[in-house]
């Protein structure tokens, strides 16, 4: 498909040589860490930017001599992890403007298109939701679904799903499996970008890794384990720093830090009572929709709640997110094209949350704010080329990094942290775990969710269970296992 691709922004090489082989009626995996060249690799495929040297070639025909850009997207589709659907418009348009369906001269037949809507994710099998609905109203799963439908409708030769799974529930995993497995069926070609390697193992028939925008292993991946796919993407240095995190704590504190009593946020958060030690990392298991991102929202301020919630003995208000701030709690929320301000500075963004600690009389004191902001860019190893950098323009791995050194800034006393590594790379996500360690050693009471099984029991200390808006069960000890985690996710769900 690729072949001796490269690539150069600005002296900064993001492509050196890369290819990718696959076949006609095969998932072939692609895998690295944010910043090995997938984002530019893809853009290139799809017709975004040119390379500057190499060939894309699909069944004997060079895609980049004989076919116009208009003319490689008919043939190309890509569902993105950074959604590219329009939040105001409704989930009928958002699914069908492209295909033109329902489309006409310019304008949408707003009810041939929501019936057209309904039909397609009759056909695919999704259930509850409302052709009609905005799509900001959705929750994340239920967008990245419709991003991956309206890739599928589009019938292309070649699909690109990059992240697809990041935001999806196991159930949600095995419906995609499904929709991909059917795709290739047809003798069509499926891209899969992941750094779930448990689903690249699972899916893939071939696997290429990229290091520093240059090939550095593939083939058929079968014929590769787990750990060997992750020391091909980040090194020995990296496993040995995952495996590390992945001991469990022992948890001394007796002293509890964070409380919450009939605490609730209806109508999907009906009544919690919760003990959170100092130091310690309570994970929240449940199917997607049981009250876990109501509960975080309810913490932060940005919704209303009821009941009690106490940090270090004293009541919370939490009539807003600039109050719980105030009262030291923070928030790494799972999407983070909403909580940075992408055109801004790394800088900028470090330092928005801390604006009152580096001012004085309403000017900031440029020598505290890049003390911070170093401090911060060092600590959490931000690879850019300095801290004016836009956001932007850097990997999503270090734009997690950037929003969890502004909320980290503000030296929470609880730290909420909400599929804070979505998205993100093996040799990244030991990083930030590392650095939630840290939080968790220096007395910060942390609750943290993950729709990644893996990524809850190598970071909890206990696990809770969420079904119905309550706590159905608990979990500590040797008892944090993916197979009594995933029993008892179900099992709440049963047994209500």
């Amino acid at each position: 498909m690729l072949s001796g691709v490269s690539k150069t922004f600005g002296g900064v090489v993001a492509l050196r040589g890369a290819s990718v082989h696959a076949y006609a009626g095969e998932v072939h995996g692609l895998i690295g860490e944010n910043g090995a060249g997938k984002s530019t690799l893809v853009k290139i495929l799809s017709g975004a930017i040119a390379p500057d040297s190499g060939e894309i070639v699909y069944r004997g025909v060079s895609l980049l001599e004989s076919a116009t850009v208009d003319a490689r997207r008919a043939d190309i589709a890509t569902a993105y992890q950074e959604l590219s659907l329009i939040p105001d418009w409704d989930v009928a348009t958002n699914l069908l403007y492209a295909t033109g369906e329902a489309v006409r001269r310019g304008r949408v037949n707003v009810r041939a298109a929501r019936r057209a809507a309904a039909d397609i994710m009759r056909d695919f099998g999704i259930v509850g939701i409302d052709p009609a609905r905005s799509v900001r109203t959705l929750r994340l799963a239920e967008r990245q679904m419709l991003e991956i439908m309206r890739a599928l409708i589009a019938q292309p030769q070649i699909l690109i799903l990059d992240e697809p799974t990041s935001a999806l529930t196991p159930d949600q995993v095995g419906w995609f499996f499904e929709q991909v497995r059917s795709f290739v069926e047809r003798d069509r070609v499926v891209l899969f970008i992941s750094h779930r390697l448990e689903e690249i193992r699972a899916l893939c028939h071939r696997v290429t890794v990229l290091r520093d925008g240059s090939n550095v292993g593939g083939g058929i991946t079968a014929e590769f384990t787990g750990r060997h796919l992750v020391q091909l993407v980040a090194g020995e240095a990296a496993k040995r720093a995952l495996d590390e995190e992945r001991a469990r704590r022992e948890v001394v504190s007796s002293r509890i830090r964070f409380t919450l009593r009939e605490f609730s946020s209806p109508p999907e958060l009906a009544s919690l009572d919760l003990d959170v030690r100092e130091g310690e990392i309570v994970g929240v298991a449940g199917l997607e929709g049981q009250g876990q991102l109501e509960l975080f929202l309810a913490l932060y301020g940005a919704r209303r709640s009821g009941g009690s919630a106490e940090l270090d003995g004293r009541r919370l208000n939490l009539r807003s997110p600039a109050a719980a701030i105030g009262q030291r709690v923070g928030l790494v929320p799972h999407d983070r094209g909403l909580a940075l301000c992408m055109p801004l500075s790394i800088r900028d963004n470090l330092t928005l949350g801390s604006l009152d600690s580096i001012s004085r009389f309403g000017l900031i004191d440029r020598q505290r704010e890049a003390t911070l902001v170093r401090k911060a860019m060092t600590s959490l190893r931000v690879r850019a080329r300095g801290a004016r950098t836009p956001v932007e323009t850097l990997s999503g791995g270090n734009q997690q990094k950037v929003l969890l050194g502004r909320v980290l800034s503000l030296e929470p006393s609880l730290l909420l942290l909400y599929d804070a590594t979505r998205g993100v790379d093996v040799g990244t996500k030991a990083e930030i775990f590392h650095l939630v360690r840290e939080q968790a050693d220096a007395g910060v009471a942390i609750l943290f969710y993950s729709t990644d099984v893996a990524e809850l029991i190598a970071l909890s200390d206990r696990i809770v269970v969420l079904h119905d808006g309550r706590i159905r069960a608990e979990l500590t000890g040797e008892d944090i296992t993916e197979e009594k985690v995933i029993g008892a996710v179900i099992g709440s769900a049963r047994h209500d």
